[in-house]
């Protein structure tokens, strides 16, 4: 499981929110504890926090179908929210360039 998460990639970053449907929480647990999940090449999962019904998860990925490959393994259990983000850095390097 440890090496799935440090697949090397490029510096696209995106947030995911997640809510667990309440009828699917034991598949959910199940799934996430079985270490079933595929961590696909080009992506990187950098963090991962849970609240009971609630996560976020901040990826590094090639791009987004690399992302949707991650996603779509959790789609029948978990409705997520897919948020390109950047960090202040780069955010402030496209101010300065005003």
């Amino acid at each position: 499981m440890e090496d799935q998460y440090n697949h090397r990639a490029s510096n696209m970053k995106v947030m995911l929110t997640w809510t667990i449907a309440l009828e699917r929480y034991d598949d959910v647990i199940k799934y996430f504890l079985a270490g079933k999940e595929k961590i696909p090449k080009g992506l990187k999962l950098v963090g991962r926090w849970h609240s009971a019904s609630h996560g976020w998860a901040l990826l590094e990925a090639d791009d987004v179908p690399t992302v949707y490959k991650f996603t779509d393994q959790w789609e029948s259990m978990i409705r997520f929210v897919v948020t390109p983000v950047m960090d202040d850095a780069e955010a402030a390097a496209i101010l300065q360039s005003k």
